[in-house]
């Protein structure tokens, strides 16, 4: 594989700038004149949540180097874990506990399995 120039790297940086510019800024610029439909705005809610999702969930269900979910096993501490965080935000609805609680289930099995 080639390596990058400075050339090609200072563009790819002003590159990626001027598409970041675009699409965060879309909506300062245009302002009141761009009208978004409510069923987007509603939809919009979901996505941070969607992005955690897609990040943890591999994280939390595959182990270290697994290439595929097939390789899913019971005995992972970050499932336990993960399930002990779930189980404590759905109780109390805030963050600190739930980490708390996490973590210490997760450094629990880990050391003692």
């Amino acid at each position: 594989m080639p390596s990058l120039t400075s050339l090609e790297i200072s563009a790819l940086i002003v590159g990626m700038g001027l598409v970041t510019l675009g699409t965060r800024g879309f909506f300062m610029f245009w302002g009141d004149r761009v009208r978004t439909p409510e069923i987007i705005l509603r939809s919009i809610r979901y996505a941070p949540l969607a992005a955690i999702v897609a990040i943890l969930a591999p994280e939390i269900l595959m182990p270290a180097g697994a290439t595929q979910i097939s390789q899913f096993n019971w005995a992972l501490p970050q499932i336990w874990a993960g399930l002990a965080a779930f189980i404590t935000f759905t109780w109390l609805r805030t963050m600190l506990p739930t980490l708390i609680i996490g973590m210490l289930v997760y450094s629990a099995l880990r050391y003692w399995f």
